[in-house]
């Protein structure tokens, strides 16, 4: 099984994004909204392409996985499994759910941030921008097919 490990601020939304439709709306954005259409579309090529099992990563595994349901729901997305919440220690959470689930064949970060035990996954991790790129783009399915298609790493 090929793993996803997926954070949501900076990889599917941007400060672009988010100030444009905050300019557009006037008022304060649903949960719901804070999804940029155009990265879901990118994410649901990648897990199809690829043939992904998503991870959720993000803090918002603590704040609101119902959001997160619904809006994955809508893109026909499922999610697999979230990581444990360890803070800022997201290397350690992904090492950990990796560890647990030893049918793995190989796996892919998305993720806005460089954590700092992050290091050794560094060859796994695609990395966006929540402000100069506007999140997950085209240019990243390329660097996922780069990591996935050569030998997992040992971590």
């Amino acid at each position: 099984m090929n793993v996803l490990f997926l954070d949501v601020d900076g990889v599917l939304n941007s400060h672009k994004y988010l100030t444009s439709l905050y300019e557009k709306k006037k008022r304060r954005l649903e949960r719901e909204e804070f999804f940029d259409p155009k990265c879901m579309i990118i994410l649901k090529k990648i897990v199809l392409k690829f043939n992904l099992k998503i991870v959720i990563t993000s803090s918002w595994k603590i704040a609101d996985m119902c959001t997160l349901e619904r809006v994955f729901k809508k893109y026909e997305l499922d999610i697999l499994d979230k990581t444990k919440n360890y803070g800022d220690k997201r290397g350690r959470e992904i090492r950990e759910w990796l560890q647990d689930h030893n049918d793995v064949d190989n796996f892919v970060i998305l993720d806005d941030d460089f954590f700092s035990d992050y290091v050794g996954l560094e060859n796994n991790l695609v990395q966006t921008s929540f402000i100069s790129n506007g999140g997950l783009n085209d240019s990243h399915i390329l660097l996922v097919e780069k990591i996935l298609t050569r030998d997992r790493l040992n971590i």
